[in-house]
C-alpha cells in the first residue's frame, strides 16, 4: 500500500507542478512584454498571484497528507484483516479411567 501512496502524491505533484508553472510564467512574460519594466503595482499583483498560489498548494498539501495518513489507517486494517488467524494450542483430553462402584453382593 505505501507504494500506492507514492504513486498518488507523485501524480498529484506531476499533474500540479505544470498548471502553477505555466501561470507563473505567463504572468512574468506579460508583466515584461507589455510594459518592457515592471511597475510597483506589477509587483504587488505578481505578489498576490504568488501567495494565492501559495495558499492553493498549501490546502492541497494538506489534503494529501489527510490522504496519506487514511491510507495508512487502510494499510494496517487491511494487514490486520490479511493476518492469518493465530492457531490456538490443540487441548488434549486424558481420558480417565471410570471407577464402577463395587456391588456388595447380599449373600
Amino acid at each position: 500500500m505505501s507504494s500506492l501512496r507514492d504513486f498518488l502524491r507523485s501524480a498529484t505533484s506531476d499533474t500540479m507542478l505544470p498548471v502553477f508553472r505555466q501561470t507563473l510564467e505567463d504572468v512574468v512574460v506579460e508583466v515584461l512584454s507589455e510594459s518592457q519594466v515592471p511597475s510597483r503595482t506589477d509587483f504587488h499583483d505578481l505578489r498576490d498571484l504568488v501567495n494565492s498560489m501559495r495558499s492553493s498548494v498549501s490546502s492541497t498539501a494538506n489534503a494529501m497528507k489527510a490522504i496519506d495518513k487514511r491510507l495508512a489507517e487502510l494499510e494496517e486494517r487491511v494487514a490486520a484483516l490479511e493476518a492469518p488467524p493465530a492457531k490456538k494450542p490443540a487441548r488434549t483430553r486424558k481420558k480417565k479411567a471410570a471407577a464402577s462402584p463395587k456391588k456388595k453382593s447380599s449373600r
